[in-house]
């Protein structure tokens, strides 16, 4: 039983020493994927929300089993009226029985809980994937959009100081160098900001991680999600909360039926044996008996036939369907909207590429190409600069919401490859 494991262990041992370069370079990256493991694995949240399916558990253990038994003793004795030695003792065995099948109903029920606890735990990981996911290429988003910002200060400063030689032998204005200096300092601040943004991304990162410390390895992925999120089937109830919705109904059923089974109450069953002395004036003197005793006590539904709780069930059956009608049009709803959000962004996002961003680079190049030979000044120079930046910009910041809408739509789908991996494991389960 422990050669594979230590097969296993050997077989690590030898890679980890064969490749060190490359164990090294995954330990300092962090991928969505990797991220949403560790998020599945170490998030205080969901750690937490596991515990319902003990709690559940637990009440399905304790759900249908009788009542325990009672032992009932008695004695009596007239020690404190006449005193002439006469007693009267007892040992009895009571059991309470239901009479209808309200014992298996009451597990019924909280089999149904156990399973809507289990529904709920997976839509609270399909939501926490999703926000994982969701946080990942926010500071993904951030370090792109610094990166090219940071890009293009060193342009701007290269440019700023080709034309401050060129001041200093008369060739331009010093006009030009403090212009071109302003700019720098707007892309640094911008700069700054985006920091400042990314820091606080990461922070929202790092607490769904379930990490102590703040500190993150680079991140690793591609903005652009490609063409749509493959589309698994909503229809097959791969949503987590419609499943839940769909259990919260057969709920109501086994709560309804449990309630029937309650009009009539356990019947009680006794056997007792009893031992009696008493004392006759002569000639008899003293007699002793002993009896066995059997009896039955059958409660009578007359005055509550659970009347109020059969109306609750059936009131919470109906409401129940209401609700699981309410979620599927609002999954519907999802679906419409993230589709249109990210159509409309795709679109976007190729026109940018297709046509803003080469003109905008094609711009650039010539007005620097001109400026460096003396044929436009720096105002013209410093707007196709700023256009060149802005669509830079305007085409990262696209890129990122493109990416969320996919997130958004693989969410309202129910289609993550994470949920299924928990799925093919038995449920979102610890």
């Amino acid at each position: 039983m422990r050669a594979i494991p230590c097969a296993g262990l050997l077989a690590a041992l030898v890679l980890g020493t064969a490749v060190p370069a490359s164990s090294q370079r995954d330990s300092e990256t962090l991928t969505a994927d990797d991220a949403v493991r560790e998020a599945l694995a170490a998030n205080r949240e969901l750690q937490a929300a596991r515990f319902a399916l003990d709690v559940a558990r637990g009440r399905v253990l304790q759900a249908g089993r009788l009542k325990n038994p009672e032992l009932v003793l008695s004695y009596a004795d007239d020690f404190a009226f006449m005193a002439e030695g006469e007693r009267n003792g007892s040992v009895g065995f009571a059991q309470s029985f239901p009479v209808t099948a309200r014992l298996s109903r009451e597990k019924e029920v909280a089999r149904r809980d156990l399973a809507i606890a289990e529904a709920e735990l997976g839509d609270f990981t399909r939501r926490l994937v999703a926000q994982v996911q969701s946080a990942f290429y926010a500071v993904r988003a951030l370090d792109e959009r610094t990166e090219v910002t940071r890009e293009l200060i060193a342009s701007v400063r290269k440019v700023e100081q080709a034309t401050a030689r060129r001041a200093s032998v008369a060739e331009a204005s010093p006009a030009d160098v403090s212009l071109l200096r302003i700019e720098r300092l707007r892309l640094e601040q911008r700069a700054q900001r985006l920091e400042r943004e990314r820091e606080i991304s990461a922070g929202r990162l790092v607490r769904l991680l379930g990490r102590r410390e703040a500190a993150l390895q680079r991140l690793v992925g591609v903005l652009d999600p490609g063409g749509e999120p493959l589309h698994s089937g909503w229809d097959s109830g791969e949503r987590p909360d419609l499943e839940m919705a769909r259990e919260r109904i057969e709920r109501a059923r086994s709560a309804r039926a449990l309630a029937h089974a309650s009009v009539w109450e356990d019947w009680t069953l006794g056997l007792d044996y009893e031992r009696e002395r008493q004392v006759f004036d002569a000639p008899v003197g003293v007699k002793r008996d002993s009896f066995l005793r059997f009896g039955i006590n059958v409660p009578l539904p007359l005055w509550n036939r659970q009347q109020g709780r059969i109306a609750s069930a059936e009131a919470e059956l109906l409401r129940a369907r209401r609700r699981r009608d309410a979620v599927a049009l609002r999954i519907q709803e999802e679906i419409r909207r993230a589709q249109t959000r990210f159509r409309t962004l795709r679109a976007s996002v190729d026109a940018y590429a297709r046509e803003i961003l080469p003109e905008a680079t094609r711009a650039r190049e010539l007005f620097e190409r001109g400026y460096r030979q003396g044929l436009v000044g720096i105002a013209e120079l410093l707007q196709a600069e700023r256009q060149y930046s802005e669509s830079r910009s305007v085409h990262l910041e696209l890129l990122g919401d493109l990416r969320q809408a996919a997130i958004e739509l693989e969410a309202a789908r129910g289609s993550s490859p994470h949920l299924k991996d928990l799925r093919s494991r038995g449920g979102a389960k610890p």
